[in-house]
């Protein structure tokens, strides 16, 4: 039986022989998109009227031109990427085809059998419930935990069991005030060592004692241990995200269980066919895959080589 493809080359990883931490991959949150999400919009136009309104003031109508040059180049620039006549940007790092993340085993191949190993979704959130938003008292304070709690966590992969991390940010309100977290890690041991160690108890700490005079506020997770075969997931024309963007440390197989972590696998592998075709063969539930046939039908004519 064939393995599942895989899209991505593996990354050098170094070695962690004599325990040198292995660090995950990834991409910190843009700041300029926290603040942009702080207010909402109508307070931002507000903002930007009153203080084009005292730069005119101060020095006249020609105080429009930054701001009329920069949008023409931004309007411009964009019209160009859609006629096709400049390399569109919002495509790098797009994968243009039907992908799923699997898990590798542990040579770094991926196994023919779709979700072949349990994992743990961690889901770690925060929200200030007060006027001033992000600008509330102890939201930096708790900014800063949390960041050195996920910095801390990915510097050392395989002690922590971190496949991988994405940020949201919710906008079901006005302004984005909270922030979500989302982990995959191995396995739940991994995640009960991080809990208990010196990092995270310091911040438990903390929020003791500051939690009763800051009500506003508001922490939360949710953990779901997920048995093997019991998950799925499939991107089209997506960048690496959620489960797509999981990394996978692997051994020296020369060297067994005593060699260091010298490369890193991406989990992304072709989904276009076989196992990884539909819903009910990604979780081999068989008996729902009739009801699919249409729809499997019409991705087998999308994505052909």
């Amino acid at each position: 039986m064939s393995t599942f493809k895989p899209l991505f080359s593996p990354n050098k990883a170094g070695s962690s022989h004599g325990r040198t931490p292995i660090q995950l991959p990834l991409k910190p949150p843009f700041l300029s998109a926290a603040i942009r999400d702080s207010m909402a919009l109508s307070s931002w136009l507000l903002t930007g009227a009153v203080l084009q309104g005292l730069a005119i003031r101060a020095f006249g109508y020609y105080s429009l031109l930054p701001s009329a040059l920069l949008v023409l180049l931004r309007a411009t620039d964009h019209l160009l990427m859609t006629l096709g006549v400049t390399r569109n940007r919002y495509m790098d790092g797009v994968l243009r085809t039907k992908f799923s993340g699997q898990h590798p085993n542990a040579t770094g191949t991926f196994p023919a059998t779709p979700a072949a190993e349990s994992i743990l979704v961690f889901h770690l959130g925060a929200r200030s419930n007060h006027p001033l938003g992000v600008l509330a008292p102890g939201m930096l304070e708790l900014s800063n935990q949390a960041r050195a709690m996920v910095e801390n966590m990915t510097a050392d992969m395989e002690r922590y069991g971190v496949l991988g991390v994405s940020s949201y940010a919710k906008n079901e309100d006005a302004a984005g005030n909270e922030v979500l977290f989302l982990f995959y890690l191995r396995d739940y041991e991994s995640l009960h060592r991080f809990v208990h160690d010196q990092l995270h108890m310091q911040g438990v700490a903390w929020w003791t004692k500051v939690v009763k005079d800051h009500p506003h506020l508001a922490i939360y997770h949710e953990t779901y241990v997920v048995p093997k075969g019991h998950w799925e997931n499939i991107y089209i024309n997506s960048k690496p995200t959620g489960m797509g963007d999981t990394w996978f440390p692997v051994r020296d197989g020369e060297k067994g269980k005593e060699g260091g972590i010298n490369e890193l696998v991406r989990s992304p592998v072709d989904a276009r066919s076989g196992a990884l075709r539909s819903a009910s063969k990604r979780l081999q539930m068989t008996w729902l895959e009739e009801a699919e046939k249409e729809q499997g039908e019409l991705y087998d004519q999308t994505f052909t080589d």
